[in-house]
């Protein structure tokens, strides 16, 4: 009786829960690392360094990763019969944090490249200065 009790059970909730966790932590952590990559990006450019953006290609990786597991939780819950929400909720949310997260990396990426062709404006600046003395 257990064994027909078992395969009866809805199946991909698991899934739909890791995408919501996922998607939540995704926007809402979001402005740290995208706070971070900026102060790495001021702080290269004052040192005379080049600065990355490998963590906000990470973020992206991560959102993405939190739509695809709340879409495969959903179908998974939808085939077995059992409660989509948790699913659909992951799903939104992290399409919004995707799009957010594509914004936020366009845009500090514009202001990391503006930093690394100015530091090394401000670098020839800097040697021509010493030069003159």
């Amino acid at each position: 009786m257990s064994e027909t009790q078992d395969t009866m059970k809805p199946q991909g909730k698991g899934l739909a829960v890791t995408g919501f966790v996922l998607s939540l932590v995704a926007l809402l952590f979001g402005w740290i690392v995208y706070g971070i990559i900026t102060a790495n990006a001021i702080a290269s450019a004052a040192l005379g360094q080049e600065a990355g953006m490998g963590l906000g290609y990470f973020w992206i990786v991560l959102t993405l990763a939190s739509v695809v597991l709340s879409i495969m939780g959903m179908m998974k819950l939808g085939k077995t019969g059992g409660k989509k929400g948790m699913g659909i909720a992951g799903m939104i949310i992290g399409i919004v944090a995707l799009i957010w997260t594509v914004m936020m990396h366009l845009g500090v990426g514009a202001a990391v490249d503006a930093a690394n062709a100015n530091q090394s404006t401000l670098q020839d600046a800097f040697e021509q200065s010493l030069q003159n003395q």
